[in-house]
């Protein structure tokens, strides 16, 4: 999905704004630091009640049995105690939003991030994302919000998920995180920057310059002469010849690729362990292989899939998975074979 985040380019937010994009991490604020007073507004008043009927129906029960509901009402504490332990990044649909442009994009001078959702989620998997409703009035929390098989995306949406009916021309998309401040992403999770209108040509400049090699598409807005409405349309990147970002061959250790023991319905598919190897070890990312196999849990014997188990950071281990079609497509690609080391 695309979204985007809106950024104002003023003299005090510029550089910083410009940083985050560079070093790729976006900043997750608490409720409280957001411009609408009643973020994370949610009714408790039928939770409690059910609590208290609960409390007055086990009275007479065992200890166990009230030490038991006692952990549960902990444990609903715990939940609704998420609220302000969380941090929230707020991004949009819509590039084009005239509102937007001039709440949030400092009167059409700031400039816009468009993000692949996915490929911004990726790094850190214990982030959750949701797209908010609008509501005429705060929603209530009640227990079966809590009990039932979809109780994190549902409570999630109730407490932080949901906003007044004003807001609605936001069309807002929000990253929620498990902790709050600095998130990092992958770099490729950004696709395109849109100008402002108004937006100063050193500024533009400087943002092209700061994010070379990274294959960034850039737009310029510009005004319907026949509507209200905005367009863009693209401009050219001065850099685009620029090395590649963060170009780098990972290492193969040694045995990561082992084929003695392999079935034989998977023998005649052994050459597309070397493909994926040399695939993965040009992620930006990939400090080294550790695994190269076909996978379990994927695919079947004639349409396996490979998995490539790769060192991302010390101690930090991701598991990236190619069918043979997406195997085929993107080593036709590489163009640099026989220049690795390793």
């Amino acid at each position: 999905m695309r979204v985007f985040k809106y950024r104002t380019a003023d003299e005090t937010t510029f550089e910083r704004d410009l940083r985050s994009l560079k070093e790729s991490y976006f900043w997750a604020s608490t409720r409280e630091q957001l411009n609408d007073p009643f973020e994370g507004m949610f009714g408790t008043d039928r939770l409690t009640n059910q609590i208290k009927w609960i409390d007055k129906l086990i009275s007479s029960k065992s200890e166990s049995v009230i030490g038991s509901f006692d952990g549960v009402k902990a444990a609903i504490d715990g939940v609704l105690a998420f609220v302000d332990k969380s941090g929230i990044f707020s991004l949009s649909k819509n590039p084009t939003e005239e509102l937007l442009w001039a709440h949030y994009g400092n009167s059409h001078q700031g400039f816009c991030i468009e993000y692949d959702l996915d490929k911004l989620m990726s790094f850190e998997s214990a982030h959750n994302h949701l797209d908010v409703l609008y509501k005429k009035a705060p929603p209530h929390v009640e227990l079966t919000d809590l009990v039932s098989r979809t109780t994190e995306k549902k409570i999630l949406q109730k407490m932080l998920g949901t906003k007044s009916s004003a807001w609605n021309y936001e069309r807002e998309v929000r990253v929620i995180t498990t902790v709050l401040g600095k998130q990092q992403y992958d770099f490729r999770a950004v696709k395109s920057v849109y100008f402002g209108h108004r937006m100063e040509d050193s500024k533009q400049l400087k943002i092209m310059e700061e994010l070379a090699g990274r294959g960034i598409t850039y737009y310029k807005i510009e005004l319907d002469k026949n509507s209200y409405r905005l367009k863009y349309a693209p401009i050219s990147d001065p850099h685009q010849n620029a090395p590649r970002y963060l170009y780098s061959i990972g290492t193969i250790v040694d045995g990561a690729i082992y084929t003695k023991d392999l079935k034989p319905e998977l023998k005649k598919y052994e050459e597309y362990l070397d493909k994926a190897a040399e695939i993965v070890r040009r992620e930006p990312y990939c400090n080294q292989i550790e695994n190269v196999d076909f996978s379990i849990s994927e695919g079947t014997p004639n349409a396996p899939v490979i998995v490539v188990q790769y060192e991302r950071e010390p101690n930090k281990f991701i598991k990236h998975y190619l069918t043979l079609a997406e195997i085929d497509t993107q080593f036709a690609q590489i163009d640099d074979l026989g220049t690795e080391k390793g």
